[in-house]
């Protein structure tokens, strides 16, 4: 099992919203996520990156071809998905209905 799938089955067995970032080494890195998350930490938003070309066999079970990629996920249940660009803004509505 990769560090990133021990990653991900831990953090279903917390009660903490986990966003997962799929992204490739070519794709930009979204760096920018960090403070925001960090911004919502009372709702306690883990994030966990995955590398769809090291990670594959993750990516494919999450059925993710395109980066970037965002799932949102609460005990292992998707809440939400966005494949494609996300602006700060953007992501702030999406923690906010969570």
């Amino acid at each position: 099992m990769s560090n990133v799938a021990k990653q991900l089955e831990e953090a279903a067995q917390t009660n903490h919203l986990v966003l997962v970032l799929f992204y490739a080494d070519w794709s930009p890195h979204y760096e920018w996520l960090e403070p925001v998350i960090d911004a919502y930490e009372k709702k306690v938003v883990e994030l966990i990156r995955v590398n769809i070309e090291s990670d594959k066999s993750v990516a494919d079970s999450y059925n993710i071809e395109t980066v970037p990629a965002f799932v949102l996920l609460h005990k292992g249940h998707e809440l939400w998905r966005q494949v494609g660009e996300l602006t700060i803004d953007e992501f702030r509505l999406v923690l906010e209905e969570f």
